[in-house]
């Protein structure tokens, strides 16, 4: 599943709504330009402890 921000109404939905819906259907939105898809927000970097040599 891919997330898209309307651009435009699109299936009783406002502009400025993000949908949840298959890569196809997405990348149909955004050539037609009624939308754009969001990328997906990579996951924060853990921190892993070293012990007593920690800084």
């Amino acid at each position: 599943m891919t997330k898209v921000l309307l651009h435009r109404s699109y299936k009783s939905r406002e502009p400025g709504t993000i949908l949840d819906i298959p890569k196809s259907e997405a990348e149909g939105l955004v050539n037609i330009g009624i939308g754009e898809v969001l990328k997906e927000e990579q996951p924060a970097p853990k921190k892993t402890a070293k012990g007593a040599d920690a800084d």
